[in-house]
Order: structure tokens, then C-alpha cells, then sequence
């Protein structure tokens, strides 16, 4: 019953969240850093579901006079005497891990505040902008999420945007992303329009699985090569620290991990045993800083021995596990079955998150057809919803509707409200795949569909993901087996499709994020707020 197992120990597919208003990608309005702080975070700002900062501090540089900052750094907030009086020494780039990344290193004779940008060539609108408020001598500033094969001219200067001495002037030239990354091809309703610039996924190719950022323009702006043998049935999303949260992968090396633009590990989980542990499909930031991971564990009963599932939060800080929940304990308690004709993966967990005030756990059983709510203190089995459970289902008006419109292998769940969910429902009894909105009332044991969408030919069993945009929109990932995949945007008021993105050669992926121009990266030219900093420097900063 295992077919699938060799398929996704190769990365080839997977079996999906919530992030919400991410900031801003230049933070001018915060306080100066810490002067000694090289922490290669993004400082996107990112305000999503996680709002406590688990950023490891990496604090390295003990010289008084250097400064390293990243893509988005504390911006000066205008001219100051040493920065004004400031001249520039050298300087120098040199390449990022990632080859769409730069490192420019800047002296000064005095301490000063730095601004930088690099510009395509062939392309003068195309600019990327970063900044350090500490007055130092000696800045390194990186810039991420730069337009891949292109020649740039860099410069930077001390802020201040009264200067007329030239700023620092360099030539850099980013690279190509790996081969198995695939491009993708963008396209938008010219009326509705596309909402977000960045889209981030895990894509799989052969035994390697990257989480990767394409532009609105289908362009590939950054990746993340996970580690050998992890699937591509993984969940990363954005932090509000800008760094990446991701785990899953039917592997034990897909513990759940935190990694930040520049490509460096920050985290990853190491309890007891977790060699022994394999971490499948799901792993995100909690809104208090708590990391939430899905695993596989044995289930048995007598003789007979099954694959269940573990649901765990831990503090990154401390090590303290909050919630550790065992699917053999809703086995004893003879809510959970082995269904007919299956003998070794009857549930398939696939998805887990908590309700909005961290009362309750909710996981998604894809072959079981079923999604519980357990009590995030006791486990108490709070109810369980699914096909012949006795659940009433009805419409918004209250009328029936058939107990087959339940979700039938769900997927890639967002959570809405209490008990409220978006839910990416394949349809493997219908042979039809639909994007639904469900209230689920354990009281009157009532299914209430709000809304639901699908389009002619769409129908894939296994995969796919549903998120909600925050403007009457849903972003629906389309993921196929054998490709290639899709990510589409839908209007829920008309119905109609406001952007369509087509992963190219064949490209597989399992679910998909969508971000906007000022939560990642160091682009001046789509990100509004931080063309404006540039605005203030772009004199200082022009030969």
C-alpha cells in the first residue's frame, strides 16, 4: 500500500499557510542596531502569524569601528555632521551564497552612516538599495533577491543627501540559478490584476528539492537547496523576522529548520531520537514564537503495526515542548480506524495549525478524509469531521447540501476563524478538485459550506494548497503529479481568475506563498517604501 513512498523519497511530489501582513521591507522608522550585530536576517518586518522574534542572534563582529548590514537595514534618517563629512576609502562586492546576492564593502576615513545601491545596466530603473543608521567606518551591506545574469554598477557613500563628493563605484554580476530551478511564466487579468509580487515554493527535481522565489514576471530571484533527501512535500512561509521557516519532507532531516536570506541555518530542531523522527509535510511559526511540526509515528493495536501521526510545539528559545500529541491515543480510545484496504498509511496526516487563540489543535487526515480538533492542552479529541460521522451539511441559507461535497483528501487548510477553514479539497470520490470554505459547529454537528470554486478539467488527487490573501481573494496551488504545476489567484466576488503563474519544463511544487514587493528583498523599484529611502540618497548615490 506504500506506492507512493518511493516517489517521495526522490522529492518527486508530496501530499499544505497562514502569514498574513508582513511589513515592510525598509524599516526606517526603528531604532539603530546593535554595532557589533551581523545578523543576516532580511529585517523585512514582516508582520505575519508569528509575531515573537526567534531569530538566533549571530553577532560576530567585536570591532568597534565595522558594521554589517543586510538587505533592508535600519535606514539613516537624514544628514548628519560625520556622515556629511565623511569620505569614501574603497569599495569593494563580493558574491553572496546565492548567486542573486552581493556583499559591498565600504570604508570610510570617520565613522558614518552608509547607504548603497547596485543598477542593471541595461536596465538604469532597475535599482536595489540598502542601508546602515550606525556610524561606523567600515559597512558591509547585502543585497538579496537581485535580477539574475546581469551586470550592475554599485556605489555607495556615506548618508547624507546634501553630499556633492562621488560616492564608492564598483562592477558586479550576478549568476544563474541552478538548472533543476525552474522559471516561471506569469500572467494577469488586465483589469484585476495580480495581487503580491513574490511567489514561494518548494520545487523538486530528480532527488533535490529547493524552496524558491519567483517575481510577478515569472523571474527566479532566490533559493534554498534543502538538505539530500528531504521531499518535496515541505511547508515554508516567511517570518515577521524575514528569515524562512521550513520542515517536513519524510525525512529526518526535515526537522523543522530557520534559515535567512543569505542562506545561513539560524535553527533546526534537535530533540532526542530526532535521527529516528520522520518529519512529513508541515512546519511553521506559531504567532508566540513556538515551532509546530508534524510527524510520523507507529500506531498499533495487537499484532498489527501502522503508520499515525505526532503533532509537537516547542520553544526554539528554551527547548520546552508545549504540545505533544500521539495518534495511538485516539486509536485506544477507538476514534481512529484502519479503514478497509489499508495497512500502513491509513490517515495520512497532512496539515496542522492552531485555531486563532491556541485553544485548539487541528490536523488534516487525507486518506481518512477527516479533520479533527484536539484540546492544545489535554489532546482531548474535540470533534471529527468527515464522511458517515453523522455531520449535517448544509449551505449559507441553511439548506442541505450532499454529505459529498465534505472535502475528500484535503490539503494545504487556512485556517479562517474558530473551527473556520479554507480548504483545498482534491476530490478523489468526485474525480473533480475544488477550492471550499467551511464552518464546522461541534454543537449541532453541522457542516456549513460558504463558498466553493473550481474549473473545468481541474482534478488531482493528491497535493495542492488554498491561502487567503486578505482582499476577497484566494491563492489555490495547483499541484499536479506530473506536472507541470500551477498557482492561480482567484476573485472570489466574480469567480473569475486574476493571475495565473505556470511553472516551466515541468516544474513540480506542492503548495505556494504570496508575498508583497515590501516583505522581501532590496528591490527600490518594486518596493514603493523603499524607493522612497532611495529617493532621499539617489544624488549621494549617483557618480
Amino acid at each position: 500500500m506504500r506506492w507512493w513512498l518511493g516517489v517521495a523519497a526522490l522529492g518527486l511530489w508530496g501530499c499544505g499557510d497562514p502569514c498574513g501582513d508582513k511589513g515592510k521591507c525598509s524599516d526606517a522608522t526603528s531604532g539603530p542596531v546593535d554595532a557589533a550585530d551581523t545578523d543576516t536576517d532580511s529585517d523585512a518586518d514582516a508582520d505575519t502569524d508569528a509575531d515573537t522574534d526567534t531569530d538566533a542572534d549571530t553577532d560576530t563582529d567585536t570591532a568597534p569601528t565595522g558594521d554589517t548590514a543586510t538587505t533592508g537595514s535600519t535606514g539613516a534618517t537624514g544628514d548628519t555632521g560625520g556622515s556629511c563629512a565623511a569620505q569614501v576609502i574603497s569599495l569593494s562586492a563580493s558574491a553572496g551564497p546565492i548567486p542573486t546576492s552581493a556583499a559591498l564593502s565600504v570604508a570610510f576615513d570617520r565613522p558614518a552612516a552608509a547607504v548603497a545601491r547596485c543598477v542593471v545596466d541595461t536596465e538604469p530603473g532597475q535599482v536595489f538599495f540598502t542601508e546602515s543608521a550606525i556610524e561606523h567606518t567600515d559597512h558591509t551591506l547585502r543585497l538579496v533577491g537581485m535580477l539574475p545574469n546581469q551586470a550592475y554598477t554599485c556605489t555607495a557613500a556615506p548618508a547624507c543627501e546634501a553630499r556633492v563628493d562621488p560616492p564608492g563605484e564598483v562592477a558586479y554580476a550576478t549568476g544563474s540559478p541552478p538548472g533543476s530551478v525552474p522559471p516561471t511564466t506569469v500572467a494577469a487579468d488586465p483589469v484585476l490584476g495580480m495581487t503580491g509580487t513574490y511567489s514561494m515554493a518548494p520545487v523538486a527535481s530528480g532527488i533535490s528539492t529547493h524552496v524558491v522565489v519567483w517575481d510577478d514576471l515569472g523571474r527566479v530571484r532566490w533559493w534554498y537547496l534543502t538538505p539530500g533527501g528531504v521531499g518535496l512535500d515541505i511547508e515554508a512561509l516567511l517570518t515577521p523576522q524575514g528569515t524562512v521557516v521550513w520542515g517536513g519532507g519524510f525525512t529526518s532531516e526535515g526537522r523543522v529548520r530557520e534559515v535567512d536570506l543569505w542562506g545561513d541555518e539560524l535553527y533546526a530542531f534537535a530533540p532526542a531520537g530526532w535521527q529516528q523522527t520522520l518529519f512529513h509535510h508541515d512546519a511553521k511559526q506559531l504567532v508566540d514564537g513556538r515551532l509546530l511540526t508534524l510527524e510520523i509515528r507507529d500506531n498499533q493495536r495487537g499484532n498489527d503495526t501502522w503508520e499515525g501521526f505526532g503533532i509537537r510545539a516547542h520553544d526554539p528559545a528554551t527547548g520546552l515542548v508545549s504540545i505533544d500529541i500521539d495518534s495511538q491515543r485516539y486509536v485506544d480510545e477507538g476514534r481512529l480506524e484502519v479503514p478497509p484496504g489499508w495497512d500502513d498509511d491509513p490517515y495520512h496526516a497532512n496539515w496542522v495549525d492552531l485555531s486563532p487563540d491556541g485553544s485548539k489543535v487541528y490536523v488534516s487526515l487525507c486518506f481518512a478524509q477527516q479533520i479533527l480538533a484536539l484540546d492544545a492542552v489535554t489532546g482531548d479529541l474535540l470533534w471529527q469531521a468527515g464522511p458517515g460521522l453523522g455531520w449535517s451539511t448544509v449551505d449559507t441559507a441553511g439548506a442541505p447540501v450532499p454529505e459529498g461535497a465534505l472535502p475528500q483528501c484535503q490539503h494545504g487548510l487556512e485556517v479562517l476563524g474558530d473551527d473556520h477553514f479554507l480548504v483545498y479539497d482534491n476530490g478523489q470520490n468526485r474525480n473533480e478538485s475544488a477550492a471550499s470554505e467551511w464552518i464546522f459547529d461541534a454543537v449541532s454537528r453541522t457542516a456549513e459550506l460558504q463558498w466553493a470554486w473550481t474549473e473545468p478539467g481541474w482534478s488531482e488527487p493528491f497535493l495542492g494548497d488554498i491561502d487567503d490573501l486578505g482582499n476577497d481573494r484566494v491563492l489555490i496551488t495547483q499541484a499536479t503529479f506530473f506536472g507541470p504545476s500551477q498557482v492561480i489567484e482567484v476573485d472570489r466576488a466574480s469567480g473569475q481568475i486574476a493571475s495565473r503563474l505556470s511553472f516551466d519544463n515541468g516544474g513540480l511544487t506542492y503548495r505556494a506563498e504570496r508575498y508583497d514587493a515590501c516583505e522581501l528583498f532590496s528591490d527600490a523599484t518594486a518596493c514603493g517604501e523603499l524607493g522612497a529611502r532611495h529617493a532621499l540618497f539617489e544624488a549621494t548615490l549617483t557618480p
